[in-house]
């Protein structure tokens, strides 16, 4: 996949998150940057062999964001989880369930997110003893089922750690 399709596809992501952003370029027709400031995120749409030039431009301009870099040999497929998870640290799904409420649950529903979510805080913790709590938690929303959570309580798919 070429860097222009690339950065047309991660545009489409976004859009479909309903995500603001905006277009930049910390290095002139070498990258693309998508800015989204309202979560303090930065993705960067880069070339391999560019990464270290990139990575030390974007921590310079942007400073405290959390930074994505996502290349052409890149699966999307997979990239786009990163995003979303990127997105959520930073309260995205609570922004979404406010924003949007009626979507919402059709996002969750939309590749399973929902579960998906649940399934990456699992691997997060990873059975550490400080989280029992969280992982006894999302281990009964999983055996409920997401649906059934997502009903009887929507903020539970509010944050990733």
């Amino acid at each position: 996949m070429s860097l222009r399709r690339t950065t047309y596809d991660v545009g489409v992501i976004l859009g479909a998150l309903r995500v603001p952003y905006i277009i930049t370029s910390v290095v002139k027709n070498i990258t693309t940057q998508y800015v989204i400031e309202d979560f303090g995120v930065a993705i960067s749409i880069i070339t391999p062999g560019d990464y270290t030039l990139i990575r030390d431009r974007v921590e310079e301009l942007f400073k405290n964001y959390s930074a994505l870099f996502i290349s052409e040999k890149d699966n999307l497929n997979e990239k786009r989880y990163d995003i979303i998870w990127t997105l959520m640290q930073s309260g995205y799904m609570k922004w979404l369930r406010m924003s949007f409420p009626s979507q919402f649950p059709n996002i969750l529903d939309a590749g399973s997110l929902g579960n998906l979510i649940i399934d990456e805080r699992l691997h997060r913790w990873d059975n550490k003893p400080k989280f029992k709590y969280l992982i006894k938690d999302n281990l009964e929303a999983k055996e409920m089922g997401f649906r059934r959570m997502l009903s009887h309580d929507p903020s539970f798919f509010d944050y990733m750690p």
